[in-house]
């Protein structure tokens, strides 16, 4: 199985030399890595996960953060007491050693945070449409139409036909007379009176977009020192 060894040095340039001669005993320079200048969370993390508990592995963790460097070698079981004994010839720490000798400084953070404005693009779909519609109304056009009318005319008459006459007058004959008479015939014919049409024309243009940001900052301000009587 694999263990993983830890050494906590007081700088990145003594865990160099750990890293050097670890690799020059054997192990696998992949294997081993220097943590330094992460979060705690991230090296408390890895402790808990190599079987540390969460308070101890925290306690490294601040320590690493108050400028020490740990050291991780990952190694076969036979091999860990090597590991350990070729760390242990320098001069690895505690983090309460560590804490003590940079003199347990405390380091409180304030962050300078700013906003900033981002523009970017929305499509929205918009435009017209165009609806066709029948409707109906009455129209009226007059027109002037011709009209025959055949009248009849009795007249009464007292007169003697001569006899050649009246051999003709005895005859069947038919007499006709043709009337006409015009009436309106209403035909529609269809005409476009006016177009519609729809074109779409694309371009650029530019828009001004204004919004408030905001920014924190940081204040240093010096304290008034007061002494205290005894």
């Amino acid at each position: 199985m694999t263990t993983s060894v830890i050494g906590l040095f007081e700088s990145r340039d003594v865990a160099s030399k750990v890293v050097g001669e670890l690799t020059k005993a054997g192990f696998d320079k992949k294997a081993v890595e220097i943590l330094q200048g992460v979060a705690v969370s991230k090296i408390s993390g890895r402790l808990v996960e190599a079987g540390y508990e969460k308070a101890r592995a925290e306690r490294y963790g601040e320590a690493v953060e108050k400028g020490g460097a740990l050291v991780v070698a990952e190694t076969d079981d036979e091999k860990a007491d090597e590991a350990l004994g070729t760390m242990r010839r320098f001069d690895v720490l505690t983090p309460e050693a560590l804490l003590e000798k940079t003199g347990g400084s405390e380091t409180e953070k304030a962050q300078v945070i700013e906003e900033e404005l981002e523009v970017g693009k929305a499509r929205t779909t918009g435009g017209k449409r165009l609806e066709v519609s029948v409707s109906e109304r009455e129209v009226q056009e007059s027109v002037t139409l011709h009209e025959e009318t055949v009248d009849v005319e009795r007249t009464k008459a007292d007169r003697i036909l001569k006899s050649e006459d009246a051999d003709k007058a005895f005859q069947d004959r038919t007499v006709e007379m043709t009337e006409v008479k015009e009436k309106p015939v209403v035909s529609k014919q269809a005409h476009v009176v006016e177009e519609v049409a729809l074109t779409k024309q694309s371009g650029e243009r530019e828009a001004t977009v204004s919004g408030t940001v905001r920014r924190q900052d940081v204040t240093v301000e010096d304290i008034d020192r007061k002494s205290g009587k005894s």
